[in-house]
């Protein structure tokens, strides 16, 4: 199993370095959308889940409160991925 802390550091780590610009602070519970999060964010990052994971994320899951956080979001694909 895989923990969810784990998850959320890389995440964020990836976030932090292909995502958001360098001057924007994003935490685990920075809100995501608010911060510039947009839907090429999302592709970008479900790219990563998928190349780092070999898993993919179903569109069922990604739902605004998956989204919401570093946090939320990483509770959700732990939760996924140790379902598998």
């Amino acid at each position: 199993m895989i923990a969810a802390s784990e998850i959320e550091t890389k995440l964020l780590d990836f976030l932090k370095r292909e995502v958001f610009a360098a001057d924007v602070a994003v935490t685990p519970e920075t809100d995501l959308i608010a911060a510039g999060f947009d839907s090429m964010s999302l592709v970008r990052l479900l790219v990563f889940i998928e190349t780092d994971y070999g898993f993919w994320i179903p569109e069922s899951e990604i739902t605004g409160d998956a989204l919401q956080t570093v946090r939320t979001l990483a509770a959700t694909f732990t939760r996924l991925l140790n379902a598998r």
